[in-house]
């Protein structure tokens, strides 16, 4: 029989959840306890890296990945960069992965139910946050483990979620531009809806703010009305080559009219001229660590939600330029 955490908490002394710090370097696990645990799993042969042993007899050996009830999902390179690192994580840990898709929440939720129920998979990464939903209410009430990928904004001490800083984007975004001699700035959105919306927007805010500059919203399902704004920060990088696009069939050229920022680093920032200065928000990352997460609540249900933060990095390309 395949050696468990709860086998190694009892040879060390110890509950299940303090193993599972250990394991994961945690700073509230003293340095002699992590040596107690360390011991005891070479005594019993424990590999914290074989899900095969951390998936306890009876389960499914299999993962579900929940992808949000939207129409477009085609048109978002996030999705199928994720899922392929999910995949490759999987992989890695001997697992396989099912997919759940719905074009409503009710569909979602149905599909979701009879996965879990039928045992074909043991637990699911969610790839979106914000408002709770059906799908994360029945996940939470029937106590089945889940990773987030996003931020939640309800019950969010009860969920493991894997996310970039998206404030801190925001803010990051208005300050190189204000680096580079722009004062009057804009956010450009196609919705008010969604927890990565509000963080960037709210991010870029209060930065301009902070800086005693001029920024506003702008919303592409009305005329962009540039005005005086020299950069815009758009919300992502589609986003952006539309509205490119747009701009320049109006005469506007980018980047020696007005600067564009934008955010995930697709397939399609360097693509088509002029490249996308964007942020990398380390897709595969965020994949890998999804799947880790998931793992480690599979092994120990009862163990503490966390958020865990993923780094990001600006790619600087043709879009943005200093102010003459």
């Amino acid at each position: 029989m395949a050696v468990t955490i709860k086998d190694v908490a009892k040879r060390a002394g110890v509950n299940a959840s303090t193993v599972s710090r250990a394991i994961h370097n945690h700073s509230a696990i003293s340095d002699k306890t992590k040596e107690k645990v360390k011991k005891a799993m070479a005594d019993l042969g424990y590999s914290r890296n074989s899900a095969a042993q951390m998936l306890a007899s009876g389960k499914a050996g299999a993962i579900g990945v929940i992808f949000p009830p939207i129409a477009n999902k085609s048109e978002q390179p996030f999705f199928m960069k994720i899922l392929t690192a999910i995949n490759e994580e999987a992989r890695q840990n001997k697992i396989t992965v099912s997919i759940a898709s719905g074009h409503t929440n009710e569909e979602l939720l149905s599909q979701v139910r009879v996965m879990y129920q039928e045992k074909r998979v043991d637990g699911f990464i969610v790839l979106y946050a914000g408002e709770a939903d059906d799908v994360r209410n029945y996940l939470l009430a029937d106590k089945i483990s889940f990773v987030i990928v996003g931020t939640p904004i309800e019950r969010a001490n009860e969920i493991t979620a894997v996310d970039n800083d998206n404030k801190l984007m925001g803010a990051e975004a208005a300050q190189y531009l204000a680096n580079l001699g722009h004062k009057k700035m804009a956010f450009v959105t196609n919705t008010n809806k969604g927890e990565v919306f509000h963080e960037r927007y709210r991010g870029f805010s209060e930065k301009i703010q902070s800086l005693g500059l001029s920024g506003h919203l702008l919303n592409t399902t009305e005329k962009l009305t540039i005005g005086e704004t020299t950069a815009l920060v758009v919300l992502d990088d589609i986003l952006a080559i539309k509205v490119i696009q747009g701009l320049t069939e109006r005469g506007v050229n980018v980047p020696n009219d007005i600067s564009v920022i934008s955010f995930n680093n697709s397939v399609f920032a360097s693509l088509i001229h002029p490249y996308l200065t964007t942020f990398d928000i380390n897709i595969t990352q965020l994949g890998h660590r999804s799947v880790q997460k998931l793992l480690h609540l599979l092994a120990d249900p009862t163990d503490f939600k966390e958020k865990v933060t993923v780094p990001f990095e600006l790619k600087v390309r043709e879009s943005t330029k200093a102010v003459n």
